[in-house]
């Protein structure tokens, strides 16, 4: 009997360990199980944090630089260059991580002006075909602190970079003066979630509670965000509307409306960079997983765009997620027949956290003790 070829393919578990490191320690249970089984470990990211992780790992050229982070302050970011384009990564230049405490103020103070920064520097090196990935933001700015580093002129002019909080003192914006290059850009937004900007699934309705806001915050940045909508869809095109708009914030919303970038799924980009497809022809089972799969996994997130590829190849899949807070039927719907939860495994979420390495391996051994049954 032939040994079950397992492609471990586990996206980050945010806040505890890479998606590299995740694959490895399943990897590592998989194997240490004893089962008949091989590996190969694919670590994936759903176009938002990540990304520029999984383009190093095929050879991309990492460029590296300073911008200002999603409260102002200098930080280290960096950007790829792979294959004639540019990609810049929304967390490199607003990242949640630039915000260890998060608070009510810091979520209305967050701006992407060190997103603008990275696409100006690419834009400095000669690129003009430009890759934007949205995900691991701490920001609600709609982007407006991106549009004001690239160039465009706002009334009062200190509002475009003050963060989401400001965005209802905005009188006016001007993008005629956006840096000219830009025009002759090839801009395509990778989104990590279809959410759009406004609305009970929208931008602060969903994501701003993540990033410190309560109920106060999120209504003031809901009414900031419908007012930069309006100061920037003026051709009625509605982009508050399209999915992905509300990706990181409302940048997904700037970069369409402002910058005229294509949206893209952001896991099926990276999924297509890794040649997902082709290593799926070779497995007899798939192990995906993150931090969390719930009802904003739904959302676009990588491991259930994973899940429907596999689906297409006719390859079983299962999750181990640190929490699965989905229901069976809803993972069936997907192909997923067995999950496994890292905070059921080890007892409470404290302990999961405390050495989720030991708890990833536990989870491989089992997925591995079961493979000939689950393949």
């Amino acid at each position: 009997m032939k040994p079950v070829r397992v492609l471990v393919a586990p996206d980050a578990f945010k806040s505890s360990l890479s998606a590299a490191e995740a694959a490895r320690h399943l990897a590592a249970g998989v194997a240490g199980a004893g089962a008949d089984c091989t590996t190969v470990q694919c670590p994936i990211a759903d176009g938002g944090e990540g990304t520029i992780a999984v383009l190093e790992s095929l050879g991309a050229d990492i460029r590296r630089t300073v911008v200002n982070g999603a409260l102002g302050h200098p930080v280290p970011a960096s950007w790829a260059a792979f294959d004639g384009t540019a990609y810049i990564e929304v967390a490199q230049g607003a990242g949640a991580h630039h915000v260890p405490v998060r608070t009510a103020q810091t979520c209305l103070r967050a701006a992407s002006t060190g997103v603008g920064q990275l696409i100006s520097a690419a834009l400095d090196a000669g690129h003009r075909k430009i890759v934007l990935t949205t995900g691991g933001s701490a920001v609600s700015d709609g982007g407006a602190g991106m549009l004001h580093a690239l160039g465009a002129e706002f009334s009062p002019d200190d509002a475009g970079s003050a963060g989401g909080g400001a965005l209802s003192w905005i009188c006016g914006v001007d993008l005629s003066t956006l840096d000219p290059r830009l025009q002759e850009a090839d801009i395509t937004v990778a989104v990590d979630v279809n959410n759009p900007l406004l609305g009970d699934a929208g931008a602060a309705k969903t994501f701003a509670p993540q990033k410190g806001a309560g109920p106060r915050e999120i209504e003031l940045l809901e009414a900031g965000l419908a007012h930069w909508a309006d100061l920037i869809d003026r051709d009625g095109s509605n982009r508050s509307r399209e999915p992905g708009s509300g990706a990181s914030g409302g940048i997904g919303f700037a970069a369409m409306s402002a910058l005229g970038a294509r949206r893209v799924s952001g896991a099926d980009m990276v999924l297509d960079l890794l040649r997902i497809d082709a290593l799926l022809g070779e497995a007899d089972l798939l192990v995906t997983g993150e931090g969390s799969l719930d009802s904003q996994s739904l959302f676009g997130k990588a491991p259930l765009s994973l899940a429907a590829r596999a689906a297409a190849h006719r390859v079983p899949v299962v999750v181990v997620a640190g929490r699965v807070e989905l229901p069976p039927s809803e993972l069936l719907a997907y192909g997923i027949s067995a999950s496994w939860s890292l905070v059921e495994l080890a007892g409470s979420t404290a302990a999961a956290l405390e050495d989720p390495c030991r708890w990833l391996q536990e989870a491989g051994r089992l997925v591995a003790a079961q493979a000939s049954q689950l393949a």
